[in-house]
């Protein structure tokens, strides 16, 4: 499958953040050494997404996993429904959902935890609003989940609020399944058709997947 021209990977130095011991394990469960790990994880070729945990021996664990992209048919009308329980509010027909979803114990930075506060939700939407705003130009609505054992201290009665707890794990489990270092982001579509991109990745390079040339590289067309 080719793979579209504008995706890159940002390495934020994770790896150095941490002052503990890393076992870094390829995507075939392999231990390799962080500069073939790195190697293989920034190479756009293969696909690759990871997740980190920490072992029961207090190391952690960095795995590469063959999963960065993956698609699938949701009903979209099951995915609306269950949207506007999240946000309490009604969203129009026929509008592409794109959602970004953070998982449990993600150790994605040293600065992030399972509870985000006013401070850290303010901070993230002073990068995310500007994006909003121009999505909603172009016909998409955009959400940000959280797992649902995370604390959000967000604002879930005021109007243009988009961060929100996946109350029931409804979307984790359907959708979100394989959990990734710094989210998820998915794509669906009114026809069903849903495309989930795991890892680090801009809300608005997520959307320029909806282009016909993009697009067609997931799903086939009929002609």
């Amino acid at each position: 499958m080719k793979i579209l021209p504008f995706i890159v990977f940002i390495s934020f130095g994770i790896d150095s953040a941490f002052g503990q011991e890393i076992i870094h394990l390829d995507e075939k469960g392999n231990k390799v050494n962080e500069t073939k790990f790195r190697k293989k994880w920034l190479d756009s070729e293969l696909l690759l997404s990871r997740w980190d945990s920490i072992g029961k021996d207090n190391k952690r664990y960095a795995t590469l996993k063959k999963d960065l992209y993956m698609i699938t048919f949701f009903a979209y009308q099951e995915a609306k429904e269950q949207v506007e329980k999240i946000i309490n509010r009604q969203i129009q027909e026929n509008k592409t959902i794109l959602l970004e979803y953070y998982y449990t114990d993600d150790l994605c930075t040293s600065r992030w935890d399972n509870n985000w506060s006013k401070i850290e939700i303010s901070e993230r939407k002073d990068f995310t609003n500007p994006i909003r705003k121009k999505l909603e130009k172009e016909n998409i609505i955009y959400l940000v989940l959280y797992e649902r054992n995370m604390t959000l201290h967000n604002n879930p009665n005021k109007k243009g609020e988009y961060f929100f707890i996946d109350k029931n794990n409804f979307f984790r489990e359907r959708i979100f399944t394989n959990p990734t270092m710094c989210g998820s982001r998915a794509l669906i579509k009114p026809n069903g058709q849903t495309l989930i991109r795991n890892g680090e990745y801009r809300a608005d390079w997520m959307a320029q997947h909806l282009l016909p040339e993009n697009w067609n590289l997931f799903f086939e067309t009929k002609d």
